[in-house]
């Protein structure tokens, strides 16, 4: 388990690198993929092996009794056929990397109170590394109201001691506290904890007191010295070690890709990038293209039998082949190829590596082209199901649903969707919420509630007692009073409820947050309270999407940033095709495979059925929405797609038609359509040809429904950027409309141009969509409707007189 004493063993005992190989389990499969996961306070993570393990005796916490633990022995790996053995062991790979709390997962400055005195993050260590030093730099605050000789906030790894940040009286800022770490403390998963005990007074406290408080700042850091074991290339162990679940930070995977690709390797590399992509999720991923090996660590290799790059030593290749080889320019590097003999057998190895992976072993096989499963609509594995109520205990971890203190923090259930739910009415979505808390004799079940929300957004607070109350309501007065309605509840914790969530609420990306905010029976001075207050929501609680339609209307970038619309609906993009210049730059590529990557943490599904095309080969693929990527420069030949739009791809510029006076007239009540035009124009105008970069919607000139999404940009430096900018989650939601202009990272978005609907509905519906956002066209209807129902009973009274008249006349 503490594999920092691996190490230690090993640089005393002269062992050689051949003997340090580890065999780490293979990474947790967590359901949701993509969706990330906020751990429950004060759990400790733990770490398995299949190694054999050594009992050795461990320091206690509290300085007693040594306690023996155990130490996972990694297997020795033989080396592989046909390679020599090293003449002599080769000196260990050493990287020191610093992290703060918010890169280990902090959503914030650790807050810490009388009632909440615990807090902490989660994060692992590579699988391929351990960890030989460690050093804690704190900065944060105390109350300058704490007595000193009876405060601190104590630091401990993984349940062990690390060190104590006293309170200081007179000062209320700490700043530049270090602490070293025993790297034996260090485990594959880890838990760094905070934990406050304070007091103002040396007699009686007040837990809900406000002059108990202290916070850890969520820039403190972490810095890690870490020692690179020797690699194990063997195909089982994928995706190790080019992804590592473990890491929290971007995955940076190199991928090697001759110069002028053609459009089979694009479309071999776009899948295993979406794969990658798909594993990284909220990690999110970068993919640097090379036409050269790497001059250390991994890499991916994507190449015909023709084209592999000079230095790669790989046997004969036979058919489609997936094979895990050493870097020539690194010892501790290794490569991953996908290759085959031609275009189609290279999309048959990328296809069998993505969904075929668990079949694979050795350091070298051919594979078959895998039969792919037919997608369904909306079915992306990341998204929820939107045809029956789901369960929160299939979105996260039931021990995710745990709370811990009086005030803790937001309990999280994050769930992805498509942007494109329509209710009648705009009526929400049902959610039943079963929670539960401690009996009436603890907490003060009249004042302590759940508070919930969606996206940061308000819902609705749940008294603790409510159900309760309702429950005892026909009880004689006596039974009514507090004292004897909180013995009455005590034998019933567990409450349910049921609210609705707005669809207007509801994005692509989103988090349900449950807060439990709960006060002790006996407050104040002197008295006294339990600890370690456990309150949880229920794993069966439910959300319900069934009574949505699928109806929106389009283009609309925000759908596009936020959940990949339209282009995810089908979770392999068998229904997309990604537009590329016809000699496509090297930075092109890497461009596109971000856009990949992002595609498929979206979805939660390698893109298996993506087409990829030139300009010139679009009627082929004229029943696909289409994605188009490059620069101005080099997407000449596919300005024609924008047809449909007033934007205008002209040399590298972007040029925006102003409306003819026809178009003014059948738009008279868009107001300020020609001032968004001019306002865009003005930005276009104003940036520099090469640093600027545009996200542009449309609807595809080749089939009616269908759309198109532009990704271009003046230069390659500049189309580069667009995928870390949606990435930011402060940049990202400023993308809206059908035009967003990107300037130095920062998005400035318009609408120019026409809409269109995609989606359907049941006929009785439709009114109600068409005029949802048009008062003024419903009234025009009921003025028309009122002047034909009108024109009818006028012809029909005029009949009737004209029939009495004649009746008087005879």
């Amino acid at each position: 388990m503490f594999r920092g004493v691996l190490l230690g063993l090993a640089l005393t005992s002269g062992l050689t690198a051949h003997a340090l190989g580890a065999t780490p389990s293979s990474p947790e499969t967590m359901p949701g993929a993509g969706r990330e996961r906020t751990p429950d306070t004060g759990r400790q993570a733990q770490a398995g092996s299949s190694a054999p393990a050594l009992s050795v005796p461990m320091p206690s916490a509290d300085g007693g009794t040594p306690r023996a633990s155990t130490l996972d022995l990694p297997s020795a790996v033989p080396p592989a056929e046909g390679t020599a053995p090293a003449s002599a062991p080769r000196a260990a790979e050493t990287r020191q990397v610093v992290l703060s709390l918010r890169q280990l997962g902090a959503q914030g400055p650790l807050a810490l109170r009388g009632v909440s005195e615990l807090q902490g993050v989660q994060f692992g260590i590579r699988s391929d590394e351990v960890v030989t030093g460690a050093t804690l730099k704190l900065r944060g605050a105390m109350s300058p109201s704490l007595m000193a000789q009876f405060s601190n906030v104590t630091v401990t790894l993984n349940e062990q001691y690390v060190g104590t940040i006293p309170a200081t009286e007179g000062q209320t800022r700490f700043e530049g506290i270090e602490m070293p770490v025993d790297p034996v403390f260090f485990a594959e998963d880890n838990r760094l904890n905070f934990r406050f005990v304070g007091r103002y007074t040396e007699t009686c406290n007040d837990p809900l007191s406000g002059l108990l408080w202290s916070t850890v700042s969520d820039t403190s850091t972490l810095t890690l010295t870490l020692v690179r074991l020797p690699p194990q290339r063997d195909l089982s162990r994928l995706p190790l070690p080019f992804f590592e679940a473990r890491d929290r930070q971007q995955a940076v995977l190199p991928f090697i890709i001759q110069t002028n690709p053609g459009n089979e390797v694009l479309q071999s590399s776009g899948i295993v990038s979406s794969w990658f992509g798909q594993m990284a999720g909220f990690r999110s991923a970068s993919f640097p293209v090379s036409a050269s090996l790497p001059a250390s660590r991994n890499g991916i290799v994507v190449a015909t039998a023709d084209t592999l790059p000079p230095g790669l030593s790989v046997g004969r290749i036979e058919g489609p082949t997936i094979a895990i080889v050493p870097n020539p320019n690194d010892a501790s590097g290794s490569l991953l190829l996908v290759a085959g003999r031609n275009g189609q057998e290279l999309v048959s190895a990328a296809r069998a590596l993505v969904v075929s992976n668990r079949t694979l072993g050795g350091q070298q096989a051919v594979v078959g082209a895998p039969v792919l499963a037919k997608r369904k609509p909306y079915d992306a594995p990341a998204w929820i199901p939107t045809d029956r109520p789901v369960r929160f205990g299939e979105l996260v971890d039931p021990s995710e649903l745990q709370a811990t203190g009086y005030a803790p923090g937001a309990l999280r259930v994050p769930f992805r969707t498509a942007p494109d739910l329509y209710t009648w009415r705009r009526q929400g979505f049902p959610a039943e919420i079963r929670y539960r808390a401690p009996p009436g004799p603890i907490v003060d079940l009249a004042v302590s509630r759940l508070d919930v929300g969606i996206n940061n957004i308000y819902l609705a607070s749940m008294p603790l007692a409510e159900d309760a109350t309702r429950r005892n309501a026909w009880l004689p007065s006596l039974f009514q009073r507090e004292d004897v309605r909180q013995v009455l509840n005590s034998g019933d914790a567990s409450t349910t409820r049921r609210i609705d969530v707005p669809a207007y609420d509801v994005f692509g990306q989103n988090a349900l947050q449950f807060t439990f905010d709960t006060r002790p029976l006996g407050r104040g001075a002197c008295a006294g309270i339990p600890g370690d207050l456990r309150m949880a929501v229920d794993p069966d609680s439910t959300i319900d999407f069934s009574r949505a339609n699928r109806i929106t209307s389009l283009p609309n970038l925000a759908f596009f940033v936020n959940s990949g619309f339209p282009f995810s609906r089908m979770a392999d993009l068998s229904e997309t095709a990604i537009v590329v210049p016809p000699r496509a730059d090297l930075r092109e590529v890497q461009a596109f495979l971000d856009l990949m990557g992002r595609l498929g943490s979206q979805t939660g599904h390698p893109a298996t059925g993506v087409a990829v095309v030139r300009p010139d080969q679009v009627a082929g693929v004229s029943d696909r929405d289409l994605l188009m990527v490059g620069t101005l420069e080099r997407l000449q030949s596919g300005a024609d797609l924008l047809r449909t739009s007033p934007v205008r791809l002209e040399g590298d510029r972007i040029r925006i038609a102003l409306s003819s006076p026809i178009e003014n007239m059948r738009r008279a009540l868009d107001f300020g359509r020609e001032d968004r035009r001019e306002a865009a124009q003005s930005i276009l105008q104003g940036a520099p040809a090469s640093s600027f970069a545009a996200l542009i919607g449309a609807e595809s000139p080749l089939a009616r429904g269908r759309s198109l999404v532009a990704v271009v940009a003046g230069g390659t430096e500049a189309l580069q950027g667009v995928i870390p900018t949606l990435n930011d989650a402060e940049q990202a939601p400023k993308v809206q409309g059908d035009l967003a202009i990107l300037t130095d990272g920062r998005p400035a978005s318009y609408r120019v141009g026409d809409t269109y609907t995609v989606g359907q509905l049941p006929y009785w519906l439709y009114p109600s969509w068409y005029f949802q956002d048009s008062p003024l066209g419903l009234v025009a209807v009921l003025l028309i409707g009122s002047a034909m129902l009108g024109l009818v009973l006028y012809r029909a009274l005029r009949r009737r007189a004209r029939a009495r008249m004649r009746e008087i006349e005879s």
